[in-house]
Parts: structure tokens; C-alpha cells; sequence
């Protein structure tokens, strides 16, 4: 991947260290590019030879750029009081540095818009990612949302099937005037024989991202009523559709013969940490004893731990449960109240998705 070439100008030397030793120590050192002016003929010399910059991160406005400037794509103003409007591209500079270079990330390519992607080629075969976490609140729906998108916009066919309780569908997906797929519970529980028939009439596609999945009515109890042999049924004729390339499924955080079933059935587990010991404890213990409960000694050989929310650092102390974390996925500020389905649409939170993608990706990309 291409480094961003990004430029920061601030008489406040300390920050500029503080600054500069936090991209070098961090995960965004194979990302940025850094350089850093405090003084201010500097920098203007370095503005006027051209120098091809993607970002400039300005801390005074004593320096005012002209229309002559097209070499440098984004600039955004470091600001001492927290912003009113973040439209405006000024951002509050004694955040977590973590949470800031989010946004500048953020604003830059919403301001050059998405990259395009590189179209990914079918292996062939059907396989089966679970979504799980040891711990409510970790953000699986919205990591399997965005996993499936992105597998979609990479040209790959993606089924999202979602095995909560209580499941969220209508607030990711434009339900309106879609037709349900709880019928299909009849045909698992009493029409087996009609089941493979009946699949594909059952599957609902979102109009806005072109996802398939099905439109299962909010219900704890039918869902409850699912046993194990027609939880790896469903699985098991979705993959007999030799339709799609993978079938993301998104889980409760609980152990019951739904979400046993479905980890068994997985070619890989994403399973989500949050940055706290409650989840790091959990996940500690119960991964172990997954090995048991699914009568399979290499589980944890099909697992990758993501730790969600990441700002840049892990406190040391999480370091005691023995928690290897494989991958992160980083804190957005914008998602600190969901409160719409707009709100997902993050390119920060999609290229992390995308990266996440590319490891248990069987195929070259």
C-alpha cells in the first residue's frame, strides 16, 4: 500500500514529537509518511518547491494557502477547543491521537472519494465465516455488515446470515416492502424434503448494497425454537446453492447449540475483543473450552482475534490473560451513538474490514 504523505506544521515542538513518536511506534508507521515543520519559513519553503502532499495538518492560521496550492490534497486545521462543527475540517488537537488520525483519515478520502477496488476471483467453493465475540457490546453486526459489503464491492458473492436472537436486519438492510422469510422456518422444522425448492424463493436483496439475506421477523422465540440439525441444514443447503463465495454469519455473544453449531460449520471464526479486561477474560477462558464443547482440538486454529475499537495502544495489564491478538479494527467517534444506518458508512472502518479480509482469504488478490 501506498504511504500517505502527510505534513504537519505546529510552532509546539513537544506536540510534534508526541506526534511523530506516536505514527512511528504505531500500526499507521507502514501507513504515513511523516514530515513536520515548527517554524514557519520552513514550511513555507517546503509549500513552494510543490511537493506532491495527500495531507497537511495545520496547527496555526497564521499561513494561508492559495488556489495555486493543487499539490496538496487535504488540509485540515488542528484546533485548541473542541470544534462546533467537524465539517468545517477543524479538529480537536489534544484528543487521543489514535481517535485523530481517524479523522484525518476519514476526512481525506471522503473528500477524494473511495478508492476502487480490486476485484477479487471466486475460489470455486463456498466457505463459511462466523462473526463472534465472548462479550455483548463488541460490535459484531457492524464488523459482519461491513465485511460482507466489502466483499461484495470486491466482486465476491456473499450471503449475510444472521442467527441472533433478535436479529437487526431492519436497521441495516431497506426492508421496506420486502416480503418475509420466517416461512422458511416451516420448511426447516416441518418440510425438509421441500427445503432446497423453497431456499432461493426465501432470499430478500438489499436494494442499497445488492446483499442478499433473509428477512427473518424479530423473534426471540422462533429463533429459540431452532435446534442443532436444522441450524447445519440452513448452513448446509446455502453452501449446496454453490451461489456464493462465502456465507458471513453473525452471532449472539452466548454459547447455545445455535451459535455451537455454526462454529462448528465455520471455515473461520473473526471473534471480537473490546478493550477491557471483561472481554480479554472472557475470551481467555472460553476459547479454550470451545475445544471441548466442539469435540475439535485445533478450534482455535480457525480463529482470528480482533481487538475492535483500537485507539493505538493496549493497556499492559490486558497483557496478563495470555489474549494474542491477531488483528485490530479501529475506534470511530462518529459510531459512539449509532442512531441511523447512514452512520456506518465509514471508508476508516472499510479499509480495516478490507485488510481483515485478505487474511483468511483463500485466493490471490
Amino acid at each position: 500500500m501506498k504511504k500517505l504523505r502527510l505534513v504537519l506544521f505546529d510552532p509546539d515542538m513537544e506536540y510534534i514529537e508526541l506526534f511523530t513518536n506516536y505514527i512511528r511506534s504505531s500500526e499507521h508507521a507502514a501507513r504515513f509518511d511523516v514530515k513536520s515543520f515548527s517554524q514557519e519559513g520552513s514550511f513555507q519553503q517546503y509549500i513552494e518547491n510543490g511537493e506532491q502532499t495527500d495531507i497537511l495538518l495545520k496547527a496555526t492560521n497564521d499561513f494561508h494557502l492559495n488556489e495555486e496550492h493543487t499539490h496538496i490534497e487535504t488540509t485540515l486545521h488542528l484546533v485548541e477547543e473542541t470544534p462546533e462543527n467537524s465539517t468545517e475540517k477543524n479538529l480537536f488537537k489534544y484528543q487521543p491521537l489514535g481517535q485523530l488520525i481517524t479523522q484525518v483519515i476519514a476526512f481525506h478520502y471522503e473528500r477524494n472519494g473511495k478508492k476502487e477496488k480490486k476485484k477479487m476471483q471466486s475460489s470455486g467453493e463456498t466457505s463459511v465465516i462466523s462473526v463472534y465475540s465472548a462479550s455483548g457490546g463488541a460490535g459484531k453486526t457492524t464488523t459482519a455488515f461491513h465485511l460482507a459489503n466489502e466483499m461484495k464491492q470486491n466482486g465476491l458473492e456473499v450471503f449475510y446470515l444472521n442467527l441472533e436472537l433478535i436479529n437487526t436486519n431492519p436497521f441495516l438492510f431497506n426492508v421496506e416492502d420486502k416480503s418475509s422469510s420466517s416461512p422458511l422456518l416451516y420448511y426447516l422444522k416441518s418440510n425438509k424434503d421441500q427445503l432446497p425448492s423453497k431456499l432461493e424463493d426465501m432470499i430478500v436483496v438489499d436494494d442499497d448494497t445488492s446483499i442478499p439475506f433473509f428477512y427473518f421477523l424479530p423473534s426471540a422465540e422462533e429463533m429459540m425454537d431452532l435446534n442443532e440439525q436444522e441450524i447445519q441444514l440452513l448452513i448446509e443447503q446455502l453452501v449446496a446453492l454453490q451461489t456464493y463465495d462465502y456465507i458471513v454469519i453473525d452471532l449472539d455473544s452466548t454459547i447455545n447449540s445455535t451459535v455451537l453449531t455454526a462454529l462448528k460449520k465455520s471455515d473461520h471464526v473473526l471473534w471480537l475483543l473490546s478493550n477491557d479486561m471483561y472481554s480479554f477474560y472472557k475470551t481467555s477462558y472460553l476459547l479454550e473450552e470451545l475445544h471441548g464443547f466442539l469435540n475439535d482440538g485445533s478450534f482455535s486454529d480457525r480463529v482470528t482475534l480482533v481487538l475492535n475499537r483500537y485507539t493505538g495502544a493496549v493497556d499492559p495489564k490486558l497483557a496478563d490473560t495470555a489474549v494474542e491478538i491477531d488483528s485490530y479494527l479501529p475506534y470511530i467517534p462518529e459510531w459512539k451513538q449509532l442512531v441511523s444506518k447512514e452512520q456506518l458508512n465509514n471508508p476508516v472502518f472499510a479499509e480495516y474490514v478490507e485488510k481483515l479480509m485478505h487474511t483468511f482469504q483463500k485466493v490471490g488478490v
